[in-house]
């Protein structure tokens, strides 16, 4: 059980936290209001900021949507975060992606049939969020080479940054996966 209330749309009584929550069943693309979002609504301000960070990176950018949830995926599994790791992995089956690379992706990362630049692109956010003083001018030329250009590694950052804290605070607070 976590620490913090889920709450729902019907409990709100903060019109911030009911206008936020419009926003993201509007935006996010699956109907729910997700419990990360529900045990923040009670701080609207907070709530109102962790999801403009979140449509910001995740929604918004150069970069598939698709491809940051996978890099979520890969820094969730590092962190043994169940949360985030079980929410973007249903929330990519919903998005199309296959079955196959799904499993792969969280089971056997070398053989997962992803082409070089998205398998670099992931590998690259992982060391991110779990070994950035080992980040050297060589992995950043690595994609550079591969044709990504320093606003879409920025993204890449920023999307190692978000899932690192949402890693930290689901596992603090013991959140519940949402019912999917």
């Amino acid at each position: 059980m976590a620490h913090f209330p889920i709450i729902e749309y019907d409990q709100l009584t903060d019109p911030k936290a009911k206008g936020v929550y419009e926003e993201i069943l509007a935006e996010l693309g699956f109907g729910i209001i997700p419990n990360l979002f529900k045990s923040m609504a009670i701080n609207p301000d907070i709530l109102e900021a962790n999801w403009k960070k979140f449509r910001a990176t995740i929604l918004q950018g150069d970069l598939p949507r698709t491809l940051k949830e996978m890099v979520g995926i890969a820094i969730s599994q590092a962190n043994n975060s169940q949360y985030a790791l079980k929410v973007h992995l249903h929330g990519l089956s919903a998005l199309g992606m296959s079955e196959e690379i799904l499993r792969t992706l969280v089971s056997d990362f070398a053989n997962c049939p992803l082409p070089k630049r998205d398998k670099a692109l992931i590998s690259f956010g992982l060391q991110a969020a779990t070994k950035p003083q080992e980040m050297t001018e060589a992995d950043y030329q690595n994609l550079r080479d591969l044709g990504l250009d320093d606003a879409e590694i920025f993204e890449i950052i920023a999307t190692a940054d978000l899932f690192s804290f949402v890693n930290r605070y689901t596992d603090a607070i013991a959140l519940e996966i949402d019912a999917l």
